[in-house]
């Protein structure tokens, strides 16, 4: 496997699993999310499974699968990469592990987002929810969480998120997909953009083991192909009614259409994106 120069969100190199344990998430995340059979344990445990930091031969063999992201070369990592979006109260995209690749002397951003059976958040509606509740708490009550979810339906989706000027009412259409995967690829576009990159790669890497649940798995899948049957003809690309990515599969490129965006930074159109998703069976017979 290819070696590969990772340090964490400060800075610090990560040589090891233990320097992974110890370093790559921040202290309240580690003490919240470092939990054995889990995705942020089992991706430090799979990057550095030959006892330093390696490209794992799931992603290796993926990216050599597919004619637009073969003979890339794996370069460098951060863990818990953060990517601004506008905005927002809410924070910054999050990547699990952001990777600076090369093709043919030309940069590549890569992010990944690791799953064990952690679903891809809640649904819009329920992230609606919750931001405005955590506002209410606040003094003045106000949230800016509708903005940005406009601005990500409307970039990704070419959809309004909301049917009213006064962000009350939410569509339709966009009501019940997964909210994380709008950042998660919003955010992957900008740091490919931020980095002068000439593509950009979204993985997910899932993990099955001892301690995730097949149906929850499932689940994730089908909140993944129903997300890609709207992300994609939105873009350009056709996608039927069946659609699925499957294990070991990557699609692009995928170009963002051209949607004029006032206020806010625009998504990058001419950055090609693919999207592909890889599994690390841990439990097989």
């Amino acid at each position: 496997m290819t070696t590969v120069q990772i340090q964490s969100y400060a800075g610090v190199p990560i040589r090891s699993f233990d320097d992974w344990e110890r370093y790559a998430l921040p202290p309240a995340r580690n003490e919240l999310h470092w939990k054995l059979h889990r995705s942020a344990c089992e991706l430090g445990r799979i990057w550095t499974a030959g006892g330093e930091p390696a490209v794992p031969r799931e992603l290796a063999r993926l990216l050599e699968s597919h004619e637009g992201t073969r003979s890339m070369g794996i370069l460098s990592g951060i863990t818990e990469r953060e990517t601004p979006l506008p905005f927002g109260n809410r924070g910054p995209r999050c990547h699990d592990l952001a990777l600076q690749a090369e093709q043919n002397g030309r940069p590549v951003t890569i992010c990944i987002e690791a799953k064990a059976d952690e679903s891809f958040g809640g649904t819009i509606t329920r992230e609606l929810s919750t931001a405005r509740s955590r506002a209410a708490m606040r003094e003045g009550g106000h949230t800016r969480f509708p903005e940005r979810l406009d601005w990500l339906t409307h970039s990704l989706l070419g959809l309004r998120a909301f049917e009213d000027d006064r962000h009350q009412m939410l569509t339709g259409d966009v009501a019940s997909l997964p909210y994380q995967l709008l950042p998660a690829i919003a955010g992957t576009l900008l740091e490919a953009g931020r980095q002068r990159a000439s593509k950009a790669v979204f993985v997910v890497h899932e993990f099955r083991t001892e301690k995730t649940v097949d149906a929850n798995l499932d689940a994730n899948a089908v909140a993944l192909n129903r997300f890609l049957r709207f992300f994609l003809p939105a873009n350009g690309v056709s996608a039927g009614e069946d659609f699925a990515l499957e294990n070991g599969q990557i699609i692009g490129p995928i170009l963002i259409a051209k949607r004029p965006v006032t206020g806010a930074e625009k998504i990058p159109s001419e950055i090609p994106l693919f999207i592909g998703k890889i599994r690390t069976d841990l439990i097989e017979a």
